[in-house]
């Protein structure tokens, strides 16, 4: 029996440099992860950020809130107000 044909790489490029070639043939496919691979998932802004970029996404995020909305008044907010009615 004639030792099998080895091709190594990601998916996309085993594919692209020897698509054509692999048509017909049986395919025994072993995946491997090596240290640090993401597998082209790009790990968590939390897992990654800095404090820096923590502050900037955060002032990005704020800047994008309409600031003509009037906020909601202390009494409105007040802990009586929210908890209405219970207890009684």
């Amino acid at each position: 029996m004639s030792q099998p044909q080895v091709y190594e790489g990601t998916l996309d490029e085993i594919t692209l440099h020897y698509g054509k070639e692999l048509n017909g043939l049986r395919l025994k496919v072993v995946v491997e992860e090596s240290a640090g691979a993401t597998n082209g998932i790009a790990p968590p802004f939390y897992e990654t950020a800095t404090s820096e970029e923590w502050t900037h996404a955060l002032q990005e995020w704020a800047a994008g809130h309409d600031t003509a909305t009037v906020p909601l008044s202390d009494a409105a907010t007040d802990r009586e107000s929210i908890y209405e009615g219970r207890g009684e």
